[in-house]
């Protein structure tokens, strides 16, 4: 049996609605920002729960417009270290400088008392990550210090579509929310993002930025130093098949996980990343801990052996660390600060086992006993 880092699952019914809208799209005469672009903006704002949303071209575009629209250059904004690159280059590009922050040894998220330590003169904002899908449980003491000291929160929402803390969907929680649409991601259309936001300013400012500055899309007139970050028509055309069997595709994830959680609670080789009690996650990730040091064995050997592709980590390799960030001006770390304990830590001992829809019940419980057989293995020798 092979299990492959990820299966496109659509229906027939869904590729009858492609080609549909497919055609539409080509009769219409317009191939980007249309009918299709504007419909996906509605139900995916429905989808989260807020007012506005706005659909551009990559998910590292969704972080990089609000924060030009949030006026962060030549200020700090603090980010964890543990998360993808495009969180950083996205503040660097949008002229800000970085501080990086370590996070929860529990739930992988941003640690409130690391955002309190690392607020400087100039900080401006936060950007939490919902890393594998997991909101911070902490999500209201993070509030409360950024209100304190007048931060925006700008969620990063990559990993999270459809999770929830005390019943409150991630991308509705802070100033404004960024989503991808990523071939990986819960939702996915190939490339693509979305920006989410119940601030109807901020919302036009994210209009004008997404259009090369353009206020009025009809007029060449630019106010704004903005860039060309359209979503396609056909790009929207996969979304809004996706958005319309979210719910479908977040219930089957809980339920895959389900089973891995108890398949593996009584194995004593490993730990699984447990979800806090008010937190939905969306389980982007189904993440575990191991001993870091057969941690990369693990995964040779579970490819090699038993021809399971293992996803990737979140992540193995910390953004403080990456060669590009260790020379660049725009970055502050305090001193001390490059240790990031809890960070490195998580970040050698963790491993992620495939989770997507369309993953059988039979493939998982091959997974898992695959898995207790290269422990058993490798711990003995």
């Amino acid at each position: 049996m092979k299990i492959p880092l990820l299966r496109l699952n659509y229906s027939k019914e869904e590729k009858k609605n492609i080609k549909k809208g497919l055609e539409e799209i080509l009769s219409s005469g317009f191939l980007t920002m249309s009918k299709k672009v504007a419909h996906f903006e509605e139900l995916f704002a429905e989808f989260i729960g807020v007012k506005f949303a706005v659909a551009v071209n990559s998910g590292t575009s969704a972080l990089e417009i609000p924060l030009r629209a949030l006026k962060v250059k030549g200020k700090s904004v603090i980010i964890p270290t543990n998360t993808f690159m495009a969180t950083p280059l996205a503040a660097i590009h949008a002229g800000a400088k970085v501080i990086f922050a370590d996070i929860s040894s529990k739930n992988l998220s941003i640690e409130p008392k690391e955002i309190e330590k690392r607020i400087v003169a100039n900080t401006v904002g936060v950007i939490p990550v919902h890393i594998g899908g997991i909101i911070s449980p902490n999500w209201k003491e993070i509030r409360r210090i950024c209100r304190s000291n007048n931060l925006f929160i700008l969620e990063d929402a990559a990993h999270a579509h459809g999770s929830k803390i005390n019943n409150q969907n991630a991308g509705s929680l802070g100033t404004a929310a960024a989503f991808s649409f990523y071939p990986t991601k819960v939702l996915n259309t190939g490339e693509g993002g979305m920006i989410t936001t119940n601030d109807k300013s901020l919302y036009k400012q994210f209009i004008t930025l997404r259009d090369h500055g353009k206020k009025d899309p009809k007029k060449n007139i630019h106010t704004e130093l903005g860039y060309n970050w359209r979503m396609s028509e056909i790009t929207a055309l996969l979304g809004i098949q996706q958005v319309k069997k979210a719910r479908q595709v977040l219930q089957e994830r809980r339920m895959q996980a389900k089973l891995y959680d108890k398949l593996l609670i009584n194995c004593s080789n490993l730990k699984l990343q447990k979800i806090p009690a008010k937190v939905k996650s969306s389980y982007y990730k189904y993440i575990i801990f191991v001993n870091r040091s057969i941690r990369d064995k693990i995964k040779k050997d579970m490819y090699s052996n038993f021809g399971i592709n293992l996803p990737g980590e979140v992540y193995s390799s910390l953004c403080h660390s990456q060669p590009i960030i260790k020379t660049n001006k725009n970055i502050i770390i305090k001193k001390g600060d490059q240790f990031f304990k809890n960070a490195k830590k998580i970040s050698s001992e963790q491993l992620c086992l495939p989770l997507y829809p369309g993953l059988k019940e039979k493939e998982i419980k091959y997974i898992v006993r695959s898995l207790k057989k290269t422990l058993n293995k490798l711990i003995k020798y």
